[in-house]
């Protein structure tokens, strides 16, 4: 499983166009525990939502999973720990500044 680098996001943003509906990527990243995500294309009755996301932290039976009009936003969420609270702002506001940092 691919671990979500810098490198690997890149990659994978740079392939996006390659991409055909049902295609994925698994990746894994430690958040507060470890988690580990497939993103993947979605048919266009989903439009206009491209990507899903779906994570599991492991050793627990939590499960996750959101939809996403943008590759770059999926990361960015991930990125941003998952933060759906508005009143706590998210560290990057965008997938370029984590890749930056």
């Amino acid at each position: 499983m691919n671990k979500m680098t810098k490198k690997y996001v890149l990659k994978t943003l740079r392939e996006e166009h390659l991409w055909k509906e049902g295609e994925s990527s698994q990746f894994s990243i430690m958040l507060s525990q470890m988690w580990e995500f497939t993103l993947r294309k979605e048919e266009k009755m989903y439009l206009p939502h491209k990507y899903l996301l779906c994570g599991k932290k492991t050793g627990t039976h939590e499960i996750w999973e959101r939809r996403y009009v943008s590759m770059e936003a999926a990361f960015l969420h991930v990125a941003n720990h998952l933060n759906e609270n508005k009143n706590i702002r998210n560290k990057y506001g965008s997938i370029q500044e984590w890749l930056l940092e």
